[in-house]
């Protein structure tokens, strides 16, 4: 049994015995140490069989010896085999999990990883990794990164980049005296090209998650305003890369100049995608025509749950809040509309979306929106009417005022939300406190049939439309839950 992989180091250390106890007279003539299993070192010689598993571990490239000796020579053989064994002869036939992660450590002893329970596909895809972001386009070798890929893809299910590097920029020629050429360094066209990914990503195939930055870490004093942009043409690679990933799950590209061409030319691919369940956009250049790209995603999309688009540029919600009323195909959970600044209009159409969305979204992260006044108020609002959402994060906006008056008023009515994050939104203690009662109230209705409240009629509970009748994005003015009278007809 190997002693330091199967039992704990906090487990062997917590039930060790104390210096105190040991020089105990109980203790001290003690000859017989069941619990030191190091009582040997330095006392006897190794058997025979240590010596011949330290040799076979110096020529595991000729001889392999794994199938044709016992379990417990096998793990003899995993402590002495060398952490730097060539991944062509050593992923097809090891196994053993420690020796994966003492691999791991050996070559990446910077990284510190917590939680990995499959040490062998964390270190291969960490090698894929280093090899594609330290990879010069110049000098790309396409069969070698091919046959990379197609050796470690059984194992790899998470691969992510966090830099990719950009060809070389061509200069302008040198000025002769004897011809005429156009030397301004100007009139060079501009490339911003990167390794093509096709074909490794189509290698593959048990790929989950996908995390992108096109840009260069560490650039220092050689900083250039290129080295974070990326062509049409890697979208291109990339998705005709991504088209036979069959189990590809999350999609993220972060902090990369992401424009509202390339996210269209995108989502026209992912959108055939039906595994696809999360989208990550984060710290991007999103516009509003991209923004309507992505409404039009979700309305046609089967299984996307989660969308992210925090800090980018758009200026309109419209094309996702008309996905959101038009009952979309996806099964939306989230929105993360986090660090954009929205206008008055924005909270118009979120606010117009929401009250008429019966099920989904659940949750909506609207965090340093700057919101304020009427656009807060508005925000607040919408959970008079909205029964879908069960957690709403609001923080970093001025939901002082008027607005605070109706976020209570709206938790009062909303039997439904469980979560609301309201730090740093200039709201009083007595507010907040009255929030995280209605926030218990509604947790301890769990799994009960909720009846009808006072303020919502059982008449109107069935008429939307009269609810929102008057509530739409070209009527600035109507703050959600403050309904006209009516004298319901019979």
């Amino acid at each position: 049994m190997k002693i330091p992989y199967v039992i704990s180091t906090n487990t062997r250390e917590a039930y060790r015995t104390s210096k105190t106890m040991n020089n105990s007279p109980g203790e001290a003539t003690r000859k017989v140490i069941a619990e030191d299993f190091e009582w040997d070192d330095g006392v006897t010689p190794p058997p025979l069989t240590y010596f011949a598993a330290l040799h076979l571990s110096r020529i595991f490239h000729r001889i392999n010896p794994l199938d044709k000796v016992l379990q417990k020579d096998v793990n003899m053989l995993m402590d002495l085999f060398p952490a730097n064994i060539p991944l062509r002869c050593s992923v097809p036939l090891i196994r053993d999990e420690q020796y994966w992660k003492r691999s791991f450590y050996f070559k990446f002893p910077s990284r510190i990883e917590l939680g990995v329970t499959f040490w062998k596909g964390k270190f291969l895809s960490a090698c894929l990794q280093d090899y594609l972001e330290n990879a010069n386009p110049d000098l790309f070798l396409e069969d070698e990164a091919t046959e990379l890929a197609t050796l470690v893809s059984p194992y790899i299910y998470f691969l992510g980049l966090n830099q990719l590097q950009i060809v070389h920029q061509p200069e302008p020629p040198i000025p002769k005296e004897s011809v005429v050429e156009d030397t301004c360094p100007f009139s060079v066209e501009k490339v911003y090209d990167h390794i093509p990914l096709e074909p490794v990503l189509a290698r593959l195939y048990n790929l989950e998650e996908i995390s992108l930055v096109f840009g260069i870490n560490n650039v220092q004093d050689g900083y250039l305003t290129r080295y974070f942009e990326f062509s049409p043409a890697d979208c291109e690679s990339l998705c005709r890369g991504l088209k036979d990933l069959r189990h590809l799950k999350i999609f993220r590209i972060n902090r990369s100049n992401l424009d509202c061409l390339k996210v269209k030319i995108i989502l026209q691919h992912l959108v055939e995608m039906e595994t696809i369940e999360e989208l990550d956009f984060n710290h991007c250049k999103i516009g509003d025509y991209g923004m309507n790209a992505l409404g039009g995603f979700i309305s046609i999309h089967t299984n996307v749950k989660r969308v992210r688009v925090a800090n980018n540029r758009f200026k309109s919600v419209q094309g996702i809040a008309y996905a959101l009323q038009m009952n979309p195909a996806a099964p939306i959970e989230l929105l993360d509309f986090s660090l954009n600044p929205m206008s008055i209009e924005c909270a118009t159409m979120f606010a117009a979306a929401f009250v008429r969305c019966k099920v989904k979204p659940q949750t909506l992260i609207v965090n340093s929106c700057g919101f304020y006044e009427v656009s807060a108020e508005k925000m607040a609002g919408l959970l008079s009417l909205n029964r879908g959402l069960t957690r709403v994060d609001m923080a970093a906006n001025d939901f002082s005022g008027e607005a605070e008056a109706t976020l209570i008023r709206a938790l009062e009515q909303n039997r439904v939300i469980l979560r609301v994050d309201l730090r740093r939104t200039k709201i009083s203690e007595a507010t907040q406190a009255r929030v995280n009662e209605l926030l218990q109230r509604n947790k301890l209705l769990l799994g009960e049939e909720r009846e009808p409240s006072e303020e919502i009629p059982p008449l109107y509970l069935g008429e939307p439309e009269y609810l929102i009748w008057e509530y739409n994005p070209n009527n600035p003015d109507y703050i959600p839950g403050r309904y006209p009278e009516r004298v319901p007809e019979v």
